[in-house]
């Protein structure tokens, strides 16, 4: 099985010169806890709603000023929609991250790989409770 037949397609996005109250109305509004952010259709971040929270509220940062581009992770790790789902659970494995945002040649967004995806599609119960633990061993 490829990553193009669980990942979610239907994606709400972020701008990264959104303020951090848009992007907080944004994961409320659709019941989700990271925004992929774009530019022109082109992945250049992604904001959690723990991004939001501790990267910049706990720190007095104002919401309503502060901008997404200011606290998102650059970062990412990214996948493509061919690549197998094996693969996909590895790379979040490896890196520890719980949404993996699928990419295409160019580097345009086109979904994203949750856990939740892999535990509503996947059959492979040992797989699924691997990943699980892997991503969410304390870091060293």
């Amino acid at each position: 099985m490829n990553v193009n037949e669980i990942m979610t397609t239907d994606l709400v996005t972020c701008n990264p010169n959104e303020t951090l109250t848009q992007a907080a109305a944004k994961l409320q509004d659709a019941d989700i806890g990271a925004c992929p952010v774009v530019v022109q259709d082109s992945l250049v971040g992604i904001v959690t709603d723990r991004d939001i929270t501790v990267r910049a509220v706990a720190k007095g940062f104002d919401p309503n000023s502060t901008h997404i581009s200011d606290v998102m992770s650059k970062n990412l790790v990214t996948g493509t929609p061919s690549m197998p789902v094996e693969d996909a659970c590895r790379l979040m494995e490896d890196n520890q991250v719980r949404r993996l945002p699928i990419v295409d040649n160019q580097g345009k967004l086109v979904g994203i790989v949750a856990q939740a995806d892999l535990a509503l599609d996947l059959d492979e119960e040992e797989m699924i409770a691997e990943v699980v633990e892997k991503i969410s061993e304390p870091s060293i």
